[in-house]
């Protein structure tokens, strides 16, 4: 045995020896082999202190006990969010949905790399770039709750085309002012046009539960249509009442600022895609409205004429929780 070892056994006997005279010790942690751990010594007990023997109080002089405290109410926890319900990896739908996602963000990333930037202020221009202007008053930018309902307000008394002569009640939208996800589509229908309030029918009910059913509640998004009047016989919309309405919508689309936009249907798909591109190819990729991600489906009055259609609906949607979920999360980082 060498020296070197000699001398680190020697110091090692002198170190056990005085833990071993102040009281402490060491064990080997079996969770990670070869490890040792240090364990605090035990405290000194000292010794107990002689009681005394209570005095004898008599029973009337002695003091009543206090009621017991009332227990103060406790709120009920509000329920949590409905949350997706993750998709299986033996699915085969993982696999296509994944790659869905990854091209999809490609493209986004790639969208806005390539977006023109804002013209510089007045403010931002160059010393030598001549005379500038005094710049405009800035007007009172509101809050988006209260912008929105100034908005609604508009709307409702809304005469840009004929539509308004024969409604019951203007539709403006509802839902989340701060909403990530916003859906668009077509047209308010009889139930819409009674109550104010889009998606309120049958078809209403069914988004719900679609909403519901990739963990979103109506809550939680922000839901309108392309007209905010009902059309006679719920007939296709004409092009002067699109154009009418049209400012409206980009309007709240610019307050909500939503990170995804779903469009239900071929007109809304139409409308703010600028195309006439069937729904079925609009409905393979990812577009673009005024820098906000779109994907397009079928509108929920579809699936209750044509129920083989919830199928792909059933995938779009999962699709656009998916890719939902990972722009919020990029956006973050």
């Amino acid at each position: 045995m060498n020296q070197d070892l000699r001398a680190l056994l020697s110091d090692l006997a002198g170190f056990l020896e005085q833990q071993q005279q102040t009281g402490g010790t060491f064990y080997l942690d079996e969770g990670v082999p070869g490890a040792l751990t240090a364990a605090a010594p035990e405290a000194e007990v000292a010794p107990e202190a002689p009681v005394a023997e209570p005095a004898t109080v008599p029973a009337a002089e002695q003091p009543k006990p206090a009621p017991p405290a009332r227990d103060a109410a406790v709120e009920p926890a509000p329920a949590p969010a409905p949350r997706p319900a993750p998709i299986a990896a033996d699915d085969p739908f993982a696999r296509e949905c994944a790659v869905f996602v990854r091209d999809a963000l490609t493209v986004i990333a790639r969208t806005r790399q390539h977006a023109v930037p804002a013209a510089p202020t007045p403010a931002e221009a160059g010393l030598f770039d001549g005379p500038q202007d005094a710049p405009p008053p800035v007007a009172e930018v509101l809050p988006q709750p209260e912008a929105l309902e100034a908005l609604a307000a508009e709307v409702k008394t809304c005469t840009a085309c004929g539509l308004h002569a024969g409604r019951q009640q203007a539709v403006p939208g509802a839902g989340n002012a701060d909403a990530t996800l916003m859906l668009v589509g077509e047209a308010p229908g009889q139930a819409e046009d009674q109550q104010g309030l889009p998606f309120v029918g049958p078809s209403g009910k069914l988004l719900t539960d679609i909403l519901k059913a990739i963990g979103f509640s109506r809550d939680e998004v922000f839901i309108g249509n392309v007209l905010k009047c009902r059309p006679p016989n719920n007939r296709d919309p004409q092009p002067d009442e699109v154009t009418a309405c049209k400012a409206y919508l980009r309007r709240q689309i610019k307050i909500i600022q939503p990170r995804m936009i779903l469009c239900l249907g071929r007109i809304a798909a139409h409308t703010l895609l600028d195309t006439t591109a069937s729904l079925r190819s609009l409905r393979e990729s990812v577009h673009f409205f005024a820098g906000v991600p779109v994907m397009a489906t079928y509108h929920p009055a579809a699936l209750l004429r044509n129920p083989a259609q919830k199928r792909d609906t059933w995938d779009d949607v999962r699709k656009l929780r998916a890719l939902h979920d990972a722009l919020c999360t990029t956006d973050a980082d």
